[in-house]
């Protein structure tokens, strides 16, 4: 019974966490900037008028199934990732799955778009596409790296090793480079400035959010919100030792989405090529020699 009250509550735990982080990434940015910001529950109130607007327009039914497929592979990647208290699924799938799934929201994203025939979407998917290829290699090392350091690809594993040593035994003090490597990558991953090639609202008008509107635009809006938190939990339990408990959990979340928000508030844009050029050029080196550091 505690395994299905997780599996309902799960999704909504993680969609406000995530919710809550992206208002307080405005209002973070804004401060910088030296302005006010919007209230830090905007973007709830935004996801509930949109999802309250009714729909008129379809781009017909493979549209309508890649949102699913959007959200519903966030989901399922979310059960297979160890929060504080349910790591039912952590069980049966490790690193390797996790690395998998990752890929579906990016192709259910490339297949609703690809049905509206906007050119800023469908130049806004190629962009992420592009992305993809750049970020998710040095990712995937890291994800090796980390097994073969610690004999296991089991997501569950990495924690309890990590957390029985303590500090010293962390992903990023035994692993320097991976973790510098990760969390470059990380920063893609997010589409967080230098890497908002994907959105960029001065060239494409935001790319694959252009022609989505009404509850199209809602789902992509929570699927985003429970995405960065996945994506930050995912370098937390690689290279941060988890968390014990949720008020651990919640505030590594927010210092290493902090340390990732003063990067994009100091950047400006990467061109697309530049992007993904850098990505080859630096973290997928790092990743690279800190894979052979571990096998040497």
């Amino acid at each position: 019974m505690n395994v299905v009250l997780w599996i309902i509550f799960l999704p909504i735990i993680l969609f406000v966490i995530g919710t809550f982080m992206l208002g307080y990434s405005r209002k973070f940015i804004a401060r910088i900037e030296r302005r006010y910001g919007p209230p830090i529950q905007q973007v709830f109130y935004d996801i509930f008028k949109l999802m309250n607007k009714k729909t008129n327009i379809s781009h017909g039914w493979m549209h309508d199934f890649a949102i699913l497929m959007l959200l519903g592979g966030t989901l399922l990647t979310m059960y297979f990732i160890p929060v504080p208290g349910f790591s039912y699924f952590a069980q049966y799938g490790d690193v390797l799955v996790i690395m998998y799934v990752l890929l579906i929201p990016a192709l259910g994203m490339a297949l609703g778009v690809g049905e509206t025939a906007n050119p800023n979407g469908s130049i806004g998917i190629s962009r992420a596409l592009m992305m993809l290829a750049g970020y998710d290699i040095p990712f995937f090392l890291t994800f090796i790296g980390m097994a073969m350091l610690n004999n296991t690809t089991s997501m569950l594993d990495l924690i309890h090793l990590q957390q029985a040593g303590g500090i010293a035994t962390w992903g990023i003090i035994t692993n320097p480079i991976l973790g510098v490597a990760a969390l470059i990558a990380l920063q893609g991953m997010l589409g967080e400035k230098p890497f908002e090639v994907m959105v960029a609202p001065h060239e494409i008008a935001t790319g694959p959010m252009t022609e989505m509107g009404g509850k199209y635009l809602g789902i992509m809006m929570i699927q985003h919100a429970i995405g960065v938190v996945i994506e930050l939990t995912i370098y937390i339990n690689l290279f941060l030792g988890g968390a014990v408990n949720w008020f651990e959990y919640i505030v590594k979340l927010f210092v290493l989405f902090t340390l990732l928000l003063s990067v994009n508030a100091v950047f400006g844009r990467f061109r697309t090529d530049d992007a993904v050029r850098f990505m080859w050029k630096i973290p997928l080196p790092l990743a690279i020699i800190g894979v052979l550091f571990i096998i040497f």
